[in-house]
């Protein structure tokens, strides 16, 4: 019937989970996992704290928060996955303000509600909490793969791959500051093992090529005073120094007062 469009619905993460591991079982997978073990190795030395949660437990012995400085991280996915937690991501199980890290493990790629995963996400972090997101970049080989076979309705393609810049607004918004941003793996989405590994060396190009990574890294900390609570105050130091400029300007302005010396008449 002409005139009425459809509008593709975003992937569940509950339903999705299941075949986001398989996928990363794959030559391709398994090749993404070992470069996101080693940057984020790198990237998280910064973080220090009691416990940490994963969302998304793609990929079995990969702790995406095993290079930070935490006592001990959860894992939490789908049921019927291997997980420490079993729960919906728009639905975490956990009390408010007892996670020093989250990472999502592809969470807004596959999820109907994205700003609910982030609001929950930011209801568990403490003050000065990290958010890691780990997702796939539009802007790659990876997102024209995605616009040439979203219609297969087949993990990972079927999903919503967000630009950086709009997850950065996102944040921004909850009141987040993006530490760093960096796309990853700029070999192209094929599943050959023996070409993957020949392809190794387009690593040694990132450097250059980042920005078209198939994968991006995002981290955030979540900020200890609102936004809003800032411009306040700064409207309040704002009008002060104004109050007293004008106080100092009356003062300058006015004639110098007489000193006159107390006489006693009574003294001698």
């Amino acid at each position: 019937m002409k005139g009425i469009r459809t509008v593709r619905q975003g992937p569940v993460w509950l339903d999705a989970q299941a075949p986001l591991a398989q996928w990363y079982s794959t030559s391709l997978g398994q090749s993404i996992s070992a470069r996101l073990e080693e940057e984020l190795s790198v990237l998280l030395g910064d973080v220090f704290g009691y416990q940490g949660l994963q969302v998304g437990n793609l990929v079995p012995n990969l702790h995406l928060l095993k290079g930070a400085g935490l006592q001990r991280y959860l894992t939490l996915d789908a049921p019927g996955n291997e997980a420490d937690i079993h729960a919906d991501a728009l639905s975490l199980p956990i009390a408010s303000d007892t996670m020093k890290a989250v990472a999502f493990f592809h969470t807004l790629d596959f999820c109907d509600n994205p700003h609910q995963a982030l609001r929950e996400a930011d209801r568990v972090l403490t003050e000065d909490g990290q958010l890691i997101i780990i997702g796939f970049n539009p802007y790659s080989a990876f997102g024209a793969r995605h616009a040439l076979s979203a219609w297969r309705r087949r993990e990972p393609w079927n999903g919503r791959f967000y630009a950086r810049h709009r997850v950065s607004d996102w944040l921004s918004v909850l009141n987040y500051r993006v530490l760093d941003s960096n796309a990853m793996f700029i070999r192209p989405p094929i599943n050959s093992e023996r070409l993957l590994r020949r392809l190794g060396k387009l690593d040694k190009l990132e450097r250059w090529l980042s920005p078209v990574g198939g994968l991006y890294i995002m981290r955030a900390r979540k900020q200890s005073i609102p936004m809003t609570m800032m411009r306040q105050r700064g409207r309040q130091r704002s009008r002060l120094t104004a109050a007293g400029l004008a106080r100092t300007g009356e003062t300058s302005n006015a004639r110098p007062r007489a000193t006159v010396a107390r006489i006693d008449s009574r003294l001698p």
